[in-house]
């Protein structure tokens, strides 16, 4: 049975086409962006959880006197480095978030850490990939009609 049926006639040629470009437009205009939007908010979240897992890793490593004072810092997402002495060893600087850094010990930054993360895959990153998972099921969905939408159009120029 046919996917577009009006009173159990079949559609046209023209009218397959014209769902076909609907569905292509609508596939490329809004749900391509859409999720592209989503996966790249995920993976903003994901970055920013390394980060925090990788500065936890050092602060705990520097509390056990296993890091040096004098340092190589990433000062660009693995791209640019630079040298740096740690001058109070006893405190550090850590994003809070939206832009605020706060002075903490080694103890109370790694704790910090721990819930920062714990917040972020719970609170932000959950939501992102339920949204990028339902944007990827709309876009599966759309793909599977537009297929069947094909078919149709084949069957018709066959009988033809």
């Amino acid at each position: 049975m046919s996917t577009i049926e009006r009173n159990n006639e079949e559609p046209t040629e023209q009218e397959l086409r014209g769902k076909i470009k609907e569905y292509l437009a609508f596939v490329d205009n809004t749900l391509q962006p859409q999720l592209t939007n989503a996966l790249t908010k995920r993976e903003e979240i994901e970055s920013e959880i390394r980060e925090y897992r990788e500065l936890s890793q050092n602060l705990k490593q520097f509390q056990a006197k296993t890091l040096k004072t004098s340092t190589i810092v990433d000062l660009g997402h693995e791209i640019l480095y630079c040298h740096a002495k740690i001058i109070n060893p006893d405190h550090v600087f850590v994003s809070i978030g939206m832009g605020f850094h706060a002075e903490l010990t080694i103890q109370e930054a790694i704790l910090f850490i721990t819930r920062r993360i714990e917040y972020l895959q719970r609170v932000k990153l959950s939501p992102r990939v339920d949204h990028a998972r339902e944007m990827a099921n709309h876009m599966q969905t759309c793909l599977e009609i537009l297929d069947s939408l094909g078919q149709e159009m084949k069957q018709m120029n066959t009988v033809n």
